[in-house]
């Protein structure tokens, strides 16, 4: 059976991230399904590799596209999943009563006003400077683009507008209240979350560079 030389795979990856496939392991996976297509094209049809090729994109072209962009939906509905799985794990529900009993021992020595200043903060201060450092590190590091990682982006979005929500409810709820349980839930709720995010970060950015050599060793 043909097989395909490392310099006509790297000419299909290399088109491909010319193409917008922007992210190396939905790439690393799409050329090695190219790659075993036109093997296959080659050796049925006794063809030329770039004659094959030519003619399979033509013909699949938009195909590939449109499978590019599931995979990235499936990368944002990965992450979420991770997400749900970790928010009902016994370290996470020890983490939310610690910070919980830390927060409402802090509150009750805290003016009001003093209070409605350090809420308002708090959707920058728990996101925020991670997101900063962490495209500082892919800056810094000139790691390959995954779609994992750079969709993390969508989860510091919704976690950084429901903050700011639960932040802005909170600011009102302490102008007519004194129950400082619900402001300690809500602000146990943050920091839960904003260390959930920073685990899941971690993971994802140490687990696609080394899943992504050991498949490009293959």
């Amino acid at each position: 059976m043909v097989r395909l030389d490392k310099e006509s795979i790297l000419f299909i990856e290399n088109y491909l991230e010319n193409s917008d496939v922007f992210y190396a392991d939905i790439r690393l996976e799409m050329t090695d399904h190219i790659a075993s297509e036109i093997e296959q094209l080659m050796d049925s049809e006794n063809t030329e590799f770039y004659g094959t090729f030519k003619a399979y994109m033509i013909n699949n072209k938009a195909v590939l596209l449109e499978n590019n962009k599931r995979f990235i939906r499936a990368a944002d509905t990965s992450i979420l999943k991770r997400l749900f799985a970790e928010l009902f794990k016994f370290s996470t529900l020890l983490v939310f009563a610690l910070v919980f009993f830390v927060s409402f021992k802090w509150l009750s020595i805290i003016e009001v006003e003093d209070l409605r200043d350090y809420i308002a903060l708090f959707p920058m201060v728990s996101i925020v400077p991670f997101c900063i450092i962490y495209v500082f590190a892919l800056n810094i590091f000139k790691m390959p683009r995954f779609s994992g990682i750079e969709r993390l982006a969508f989860l510091y979005m919704i976690c950084f507008q429901l903050f700011h929500f639960l932040s802005s409810m909170m600011g009102i709820y302490i102008q007519s209240n004194n129950n400082f349980y619900i402001v300690a839930i809500t602000m146990s709720i943050i920091v839960t979350l904003s260390l959930l995010i920073i685990k899941i970060t971690l993971k994802i950015m140490n687990q696609y560079p080394n899943d992504y050599k050991f498949m490009k060793s293959l």
